[in-house]
């Protein structure tokens, strides 16, 4: 069972959130299980720690699909 205490302490000690971690983070905060306050404590450890490459393209994934998408491809 993922806890967002534990990511947050995770990303505060310099560790590599996986991809599951990160999109547990946004569908949780997006869904509304997620308090502002955590979501506020996850970014300033991201702030002070960064985030590798890896990490912000799971970031930006996970945010792009939690949305409504269309289809431009046409």
């Amino acid at each position: 069972v993922m806890r967002m205490y534990d990511i947050i302490h995770k990303k505060r000690n310099g560790g590599e959130l996986s991809c599951e971690e990160i999109e547990f983070f946004v569908k949780c905060y997006t869904d509304g299980s997620i308090p502002d306050y955590q979501a506020a404590a996850f970014c300033m450890a991201v702030y002070f720690r960064g985030m590798t490459a890896k990490e912000t393209s799971a970031l930006t994934l996970a945010m792009a699909e939690s949305g409504d998408q269309i289809d431009l491809s046409g």
